[in-house]
């Protein structure tokens, strides 16, 4: 019990830092200045978010279970034999980036799954708590009814943290609001003034720079758009929308009926 307390004060402690970090390097090198309004309203969604999916984890853990059991899981094991270890690790972090890529992609053309994900761009700026800042329901159905890489690929957990930890620099960290002058090396791997073109409000940034690891995907699918290296545009919905407590709860109920006044004005003429 006492190695328990003392790996949850650490973690604790690990996260405190990782947050306390971030903050001092957007205070010192911003993109934009972010009023403390919309840091809060970051913070207040991100706690109702985490809140509701942990709460209801387990019932999508028994999802996803019942779903394995009748696929089977780890349909390809990988070598992990010496050197082989860190090319198994290679490879399932580029399939991990493709499915975050294919799915990621989807969110944005699908209605139901963009009624969803439309919560995390209503941020109408883009800090790193922000990268936290999910719809909780997407997070319940997508544990629950696409444990894709878990039935493909048989990935111990050794290589699963060090995957996971792997994808925290380019993925969580994009949503740092700072500065980051990569020049030409914009394009080589994901970062905040890439995946800011992706939160922009201008309709040429529309769709564009999916990826959550490497731009290359953006490139060879047709999505990317390469900033200039003093473009960092505006982000958030047009037109903006302010999100409280209860709408983090209801998000995709409002987004829908916005959606659905919209047609109706639209059919009648009004």
């Amino acid at each position: 019990m006492s190695s328990e307390i003392a790996n949850a004060v650490f973690l604790a402690a690990l996260f405190l830092g990782v947050i306390y970090g971030s903050r001092i390097l957007e205070t010192r090198w911003p993109i934009a200045d972010v009023p403390y309004s919309e840091f809060r309203d970051d913070w207040f969604a991100v706690i109702v978010s985490v809140g509701l999916a942990s709460l209801l984890a387990p019932i999508a853990a028994i999802i996803a279970g019942k779903i394995a059991s009748y696929t089977g899981v780890g349909w390809i094991v990988l070598p992990t034999e010496g050197y082989w270890w860190y090319a198994s690790l290679a490879f399932v972090v580029v399939a991990m980036d493709l499915y975050k890529y294919t799915f990621h992609r989807l969110q944005h053309a699908i209605p139901f799954l963009w009624s969803m994900h439309s919560f995390h761009h209503s941020a109408n700026s883009v800090t790193f708590i922000t990268g936290a800042r999910h719809y909780w329901l997407e997070r319940v159905l997508a544990d629950a009814f696409l444990p894709i890489l878990a039935i493909l690929l048989r990935v111990p957990p050794d290589m699963a943290i060090a995957a996971a930890f792997i994808f925290f620099i380019p993925d969580a960290c994009a949503h740092l609001n700072v500065r980051i002058p990569l020049g030409r090396f914009v394009t080589w791997i994901n970062n905040p003034q890439w995946h800011r073109i992706h939160h922009s409000v201008r309709i040429e940034h529309r769709d564009k720079n999916f990826a959550a690891f490497f731009p290359l995907w953006d490139i060879l699918f047709g999505t990317a758009y390469v900033p200039k290296p003093d473009e960092y545009p505006a982000t958030g919905l047009v037109p903006a929308e302010q999100v409280d407590v209860v709408n983090s709860v209801i998000w995709p109920i409002r987004h829908l009926r916005h959606r659905a006044s919209k047609n109706e004005a639209a059919t009648t003429g009004r």
